[in-house]
């Protein structure tokens, strides 16, 4: 497991972006919105890349593992090629994790992109060789949508370009306990990043600030979740938590998703803050997992990256 960070280059318009299924096979089930979400990233002014089985189906993957892999491998081994992004999400990206080249990733560091069930390979990734991934938008669900906020594009698009003015996130966030923590991200959906325990994937927990955030699951379901969590020892390990703005997570008996946060986390001391969109939701913050962030609750910047996220600035920002 690596603890030091390793940079990829800024992606920036013009460049060449690789876009991968590593899940469910949505592209297949939905072309019209696949091909609306690939023309938006070109309107951003990167050259979209579709990937060979990007579009294929097989049962309820876009196909095995092998060629799913490929597809991946071939675009992080291609020099022409900035940034991969996944097209959507779905429920079985850990299909991949025993195929990936990790050895090939550390040679060719560039920018994955991925939300939902993909996040749990972005966090393996980061895990094992320090790459610094990007929790961000995918092609089909936020780029194609006819009603995305612009924010979420340009907020995405700045952070592959590493300018530092994007690590100020500002999203206005409450508190369940406030203070102050400060360590390295990870970020993703709580069920998918479930799938790294006990495997040899898991993250880094010592020190992290960790995001969480989830849809369409019942906060029963998400206790259930989070509570294994806190049973395999991640609770005691990090430094913050950041739930995340949920989507269709419901309450039971009248329990909702803040309160049930506050009732499992209360032996615990460091600070949880609510409300970040960065997941599921329309208007989403491109967040850099394995940077460092400083989570403050009396900071003038609630969340802030305050390490680098790709190994060049553009000329002119300041942090």
């Amino acid at each position: 497991m690596s603890t030091t960070p390793l940079l990829p280059a800024p992606a920036v318009k013009g460049d060449r972006v690789g876009i991968i299924t590593v899940s469910a096979p949505e592209p297949a089930v939905h072309p019209d919105i696949f091909d609306r979400g690939v023309e938006a990233l070109a309107a951003l002014g990167f050259e979209p890349v579709v990937a060979p089985n990007a579009t294929g189906q097989s049962g309820y993957r876009a196909g095995d593992s092998r060629i799913l892999l490929e597809d991946f491998h071939s675009l992080i081994a291609d020099d022409t090629v900035a940034a991969v992004v996944c097209a959507g999400g779905g429920k079985s990206a850990n299909r991949l994790l025993s195929g990936l080249d990790f050895n090939l990733i550390r040679r060719q560091p560039k920018a994955i992109v991925g939300v939902s069930d993909p996040s749990l390979l972005l966090n393996a990734i980061t895990a094992e060789t320090g790459l610094v991934t990007f929790h961000g938008p995918s092609v089909m669900w936020d780029l194609a949508a006819e009603q995305a906020p612009a924010e979420t594009a340009a907020h995405f698009t700045a952070v592959l370009a590493g300018r530092p003015s994007a690590g100020r996130i500002p999203a206005p966030l409450t508190w369940s306990r406030t203070g102050a923590a400060e360590g390295h991200l990870i970020a993703g959906c709580l069920s998918s990043l479930r799938c790294l325990l006990g495997t040899p994937w898991e993250p880094l927990w010592d020190g992290a600030v960790l995001a969480v955030e989830d849809a369409f699951k019942s906060v029963e379901v998400l206790d259930q979740v989070l509570t294994h969590f806190r049973d395999c020892g991640v609770l005691d390990r990090i430094a913050g938590l950041i739930v995340g703005e949920a989507v269709s997570c419901e309450p039971n008996g009248g329990v909702t998703l803040t309160e049930m946060v506050e009732d499992l986390c209360e032996g615990y001391d460091w600070p949880i803050a609510h409300g970040l969109p960065y997941g599921h939701t329309p208007l989403k913050y491109t967040l850099p997992i394995g940077a460092k962030v400083r989570l403050d609750s009396d900071g003038k910047q609630a969340l802030t990256v305050v390490s680098p996220w790709t190994a060049a600035r553009q000329e002119g920002e300041t942090a």
